[in-house]
């Protein structure tokens, strides 16, 4: 399944990367989030115009079972890892399941965009697939996490637009 999500932001393009790439910016945004229960920053670094990372999620549990088995929290978490390109205003990730047979079953990755949208406004455009490797269920998996996901991804930009109001205010 090809997903694509756009957010627009009340700062330029460079101000919107910083933020969303900023060293920490999870564990920020994390408590004006009700539909994560965890976050956090495993790795972060900065070279040549890159910034890289690995940030740790664990959603609030919403699929509780499929079918008959029960489906444990920890399957749902799972590791972003990142790279930004801050000359370009692109950026690529892999969500990879922490739970190793989750991980062999479902693949996501894709790309952010980050463009100027007029005076003092960005647009984050978030295009990837979702991929659910099981006979028959596997369409009905995507659907359920996509329309999941699209919360947490809404709940997050709009969490991250707040954050950058306040600082504006700030300045």
């Amino acid at each position: 399944m090809k997903y694509r999500f756009e957010h627009e932001f009340p700062c330029d393009r460079d101000t919107l990367m910083s933020a969303m790439f900023e060293k920490g910016v999870v564990e920020v945004l994390k408590p004006r989030m009700s539909r994560v229960q965890e976050a956090e920053t495993l790795s972060w670094s900065e070279s040549a115009g890159r910034i890289t990372r690995k940030v740790r999620y664990l959603p609030v549990p919403k699929i509780h079972s499929v079918g008959p088995k029960k489906v444990e929290p920890r399957w749902m978490e799972w590791i972003e890892e990142s790279s930004l390109d801050v000359k370009s205003g692109r950026a690529h990730y892999s969500n990879i399941p922490t739970t190793h047979k989750v991980a062999e079953l479902l693949k996501n990755h894709g790309d952010v965009e980050f463009v100027a949208a007029g005076p003092g406004r960005a647009k984050r455009i978030l295009s990837g697939e979702l991929k659910v490797e099981v006979f028959l269920l596997g369409a009905i998996a995507e659907r359920v996490i996509h329309s999941y996901a699209k919360e947490i991804v809404e709940e997050e930009a709009a969490a991250l637009a707040r954050l950058i109001q306040e600082r504006n205010a700030r300045k």
